[in-house]
């Protein structure tokens, strides 16, 4: 059971994730984020060391999620178009189950020190070469009909990332819907076919 210093940790995550995505990164202040959990701006300091530590933990637990969805569909006996199909809807539940850290994780990352921004590339490049092994896959299958996997797999993302602006977790659609018609449009394309 979480004690009331997780509790608080958990709550100023969920408000910078908040603020970040509305605001940015630059445009949320230290006071902005004590504000709304209801803290003076140096009382916050005894939850968090600082705004740049506060964006590389939630861009850090996001990756996490994301890795933690993929690796188990990577490593299963799946055929290689349901683990590609599978892979897209696990990438688009994680962005459904925290639409703001997901904003911080497409978009806000960019604010990381040199430093973290580095290690945060590495860590991306690695969880969308997972994605381009699957996709390489398909193609060496002859299931997909594209020659290039690297723009698939750019292709892929582009489609899949920015559902944060649009999707409505009280909406008509699951975000397991919505994963299901997305990797539909992108696997089977959006182009009528003659009978």
């Amino acid at each position: 059971m979480p004690d009331a210093v997780t509790d608080r940790r958990n709550q100023i995550h969920r408000v910078a994730c908040k603020l970040f995505r509305d605001k940015g990164f630059h445009g949320s202040s230290i006071r902005d984020i004590a504000e709304e959990v209801g803290l003076l701006g140096g009382s916050l300091y005894n939850h968090i060391t600082s705004k740049d530590d506060l964006l590389s933990e939630i861009v850090d637990a996001a990756a996490e999620r994301f890795f933690s969805a993929l690796r188990p569909i990577v490593d299963s006996d799946l055929g290689t178009l349901q683990k590609l199909r599978s892979a897209m809807i696990a990438h688009v539940g994680v962005i459904a189950e925290d639409l703001d850290a997901a904003a911080v994780f497409t978009v806000e990352w960019r604010h990381l020190s040199p430093e973290r921004r580095a290690a945060f590339t590495r860590r991306r490049n690695d969880y969308e070469q997972m994605f381009r092994r699957l996709v390489r896959a398909a193609i060496h299958d002859r299931l997909l009909s594209v020659q290039d996997e690297t723009t698939a797999t750019l292709f892929i993302f582009s489609t899949l990332n920015h559902m944060f602006t649009w999707f409505k977790t009280d909406g008509p659609l699951t975000a397991e819907d919505v994963g299901r018609v997305m990797s539909d449009y992108i696997l089977d394309g959006l182009k009528r076919r003659t009978a």
